[in-house]
C-alpha cells in the first residue's frame, strides 16, 4: 500500500509540477530556471512527504537518523526527476509534431 501511495504522489506531483512549470514560464519567460526548479521540485517534495508520512510494515515511521531512509529519499528524488523529465520531453515532442 505504501508503494501505491508513493507512486500516486509522484504522478500527481509530476502533473502539478508540469502545470506550475507552464504557469511560471508563461508569466516570467526569461526566468526559465525558476520555473524548472519549482516544477521539478514539486514531485520530489510530494514524494518525500508521502514517504516520511506513511508507516513501515512494522508500524514505525521512517527515521531521518537511518541511512536506509536517506537512500530511499535519494531514490524517490531520482524517480521523480526522471518522470518529470520524461513527461516534459514527451510533451515537447507532441507539441513539435502537431
Amino acid at each position: 500500500m505504501r508503494i501505491l501511495l508513493l507512486l500516486a504522489s509522484l504522478i500527481v506531483g509530476t502533473i502539478a509540477g508540469i502545470y506550475l512549470l507552464g504557469v511560471i514560464w508563461r508569466t516570467t519567460a526569461p526566468e526559465g530556471s525558476m520555473a524548472l526548479i519549482v516544477g521539478g521540485g514539486t514531485p520530489v517534495v510530494l514524494g518525500a512527504v508521502t514517504f516520511l508520512g506513511t508507516k513501515n510494515t512494522d508500524g514505525q515511521r521512517p527515521s531521518l537518523h537511518n541511512v536506509r531512509t536517506w537512500f530511499a529519499l535519494l531514490g524517490i528524488a531520482a524517480a521523480a526527476a526522471g518522470l518529470f523529465l520524461l513527461l516534459i520531453v514527451a510533451i515537447f515532442l507532441t507539441v513539435q509534431r502537431g
